[in-house]
């Protein structure tokens, strides 16, 4: 038994088939097949359903040792980088669009200013795939919004997003610092894409309070969003880290009650946590925390 046949197996549990298994490990399905064919010849048992492209009872018993063992031995390796040039090591971390383009360019500076000898590499998904990418090991650190679904998780805040009302300047709104939410029932609106955790949040926040949006755009762009409201399309709430001193046209209004969007890092809990990644989240946490 291999760790490689078992990195296999995991492959085809976590993706759903040989297929997507062997895109992941970068291999033809062919000699993807042809471990875990090996694997199973050793083993004395069926572990995939062939044509589903599912584990067996036995499959799934061996998948969920594998991943243990998978982990233990990587993070065995990362150990022993740390007593030696553990320090030029690659950092993975993963954030959605907003996080890396309004809260991490100085922590990535700082970072690499601290640590000179580590290479950065940044990967721009949505909250739930970095959340994803995280737990499979793909990456190490993420930047996301909480909390996630995954169990093998770490989970520590850094900071919180406020959301605010934004309006175009020369809207009746922009005079007032603050506002509610029934004096929006008869505005157009711009919402963001449910299918994003902001999204959701505000959904759900309408949901409860009762209220009905007039969306007339629905997208997942900030900058989209900006752009249309500042040319009087209609107003929308946004995360007020994302309307900066650029953004002449357009005004903040406080709702109350509006909720706030928290955001955090995520790491694999099983995982050792290299020098590198321990320098990051600490640089994370002195940076971030003070934007609550």
């Amino acid at each position: 038994m291999t760790l490689d046949q078992l990195r296999c197996l995991c492959a085809i549990a976590e993706t759903g088939g040989f297929r997507l298994a062997s895109e992941r490990m970068r291999r033809s399905q062919p000699a993807v097949s042809q471990q875990i064919k090996a694997l199973e010849r050793e083993l004395g048992h069926s572990l995939v359903e062939r044509r589903a492209g599912t584990l067996t009872p036995v499959g799934q018993r061996m998948y969920e040792r594998a991943r243990h063992i998978l982990v233990e031995a990587e993070s065995l390796v990362r150990e022993m980088d740390d007593f030696g040039e553990g320090q030029g090591r690659v950092l993975r971390v993963g954030t959605s669009d907003t996080t890396a383009l309004y809260a991490l360019p100085p922590v990535m500076s700082a970072f690499s200013k601290r640590m000179p000898e580590a290479r950065l590499m940044l990967v721009n998904r949505s909250s739930d795939a970095i959340a994803e990418h995280v737990a499979r090991g793909d990456l190490d650190l993420g930047i996301v919004t909480l909390p996630v679904a995954q169990k093998v998780l770490e989970q520590r805040p850094l900071f919180e997003q406020a959301l605010v009302l934004v309006t175009p300047q020369n809207h009746p709104l922009a005079t007032q610092s603050a506002t509610t939410l029934d004096a929006l029932r008869h505005e157009p609106m711009l919402l963001l894409d449910a299918a994003t955790r902001t999204g959701s949040l505000l959904r759900s926040y309408f949901q409860d309070a009762g209220f009905m949006p007039q969306v007339v755009l629905d997208t997942g762009s900030f900058e989209v969003i900006k752009r249309y409201v500042a040319e009087g399309i209609g107003v929308s709430f946004l995360p007020r880290a994302v309307v900066t001193s650029a953004d002449t046209a357009l005004a903040v209004v406080e709702v109350a009650d509006v909720p706030s969007v928290r955001i955090g890092a995520v790491w694999r809990s099983e995982a050792y946590q290299t020098r590198v990644e321990r320098t990051f989240l600490q640089i994370a946490e002195e940076m971030l925390q003070p934007m609550q």
